[in-house]
């Protein structure tokens, strides 16, 4: 059966979920579930739902929604537009792309407990080991615990990256080199193949150590649809092809 909306619906409110990152323009909107590690991609109808709850901080409820996009498709009868809205966000929310409006506190999950737990531990060993210049093997074991963290997820690196620290201390004119190629001879020694993710997080989190603030970009190709991760420092890519700015869409920054 078609979903339709209610009264009962109708004054519910949806916000986007907060471990979803999106990018919208006029070839579609594709979103980044972060703890789910999914893309998706959507176009039409679709999109244009997905960018008015995406530009709305409060959240919008379903007949928001219908009303606006009553003004925007005046040619097409409001039922249809109520039922195609009723779909869509069944949909999204079916994929835990949206959730309804409300003002929960953080509860203190086991999981996220292992995971901050994991992260100082991370931070402490690869801090010791630049602190007695051990620099290539900090890379290393860089490479190493960013591998255990995809095991646990693509939120956990997420995460690792996110709070990683800018350390405070004046950094060498050529720091950054110097981390360019630590990761690179890391990579070399590392016994499994390093992808882009395991890279570009190592790298970013040995620049801050080294007192550089470098971001992690988590972007998106079309044609083929896959997605990809660099560094970029002052908004220049440092550790892949310039061009990767124009040929991908940026979902997220960490």
């Amino acid at each position: 059966m078609m979903p339709t909306l209610t009264t009962s619906t109708s004054n519910i409110r949806f916000n986007i979920s907060p471990d979803v990152r999106s990018d919208s323009d006029e070839d579609g909107s594709t979103i980044l579930h972060i703890t789910q590690n999914k893309i998706y991609s959507i176009i039409g109808v679709g999109s244009v739902v997905w960018s008015k709850l995406a530009a709305s901080a409060e959240g919008l409820a379903p007949v928001d929604i219908v009303d606006q996009l009553s003004c925007d498709f005046s040619e097409i009868p409001r039922t249809q537009i109520e039922k195609d809205t009723a779909r869509l966000l069944a949909s999204f929310q079916r994929v835990k792309l949206i959730q309804i409006s409300k003002s929960n506190r953080l509860r203190a999950h086991p999981k996220n407990l292992i995971r901050v737990t994991l992260i100082f531990l991370a931070q402490h060993t690869i801090t010791r080991l630049l602190r007695i210049n051990l620099r290539v093997a900090a890379a290393l074991v860089g490479l190493a615990i960013v591998d255990i963290f995809i095991a646990l997820g693509f939120a956990a690196v997420y995460d690792l990256v996110k709070g990683w620290p800018v350390t405070t201390r004046v950094h060498s004119p050529d720091a950054m080199e110097k981390v360019m190629h630590e990761v690179t001879r890391a990579m070399t020694w590392y016994p499994k193949q390093a992808m882009c993710l395991q890279r570009s997080a190592v790298t970013a989190c040995l620049l801050r150590a080294s007192g550089i603030y470098a971001e992690m970009v988590i972007g998106c190709q079309k044609l083929p649809f896959l997605a990809h991760a660099w560094v970029e420092v002052d908004h220049q890519v440092i550790n892949d092809s310039k061009s990767v700015q124009e040929t991908h869409k940026v979902l997220d920054r960490c």
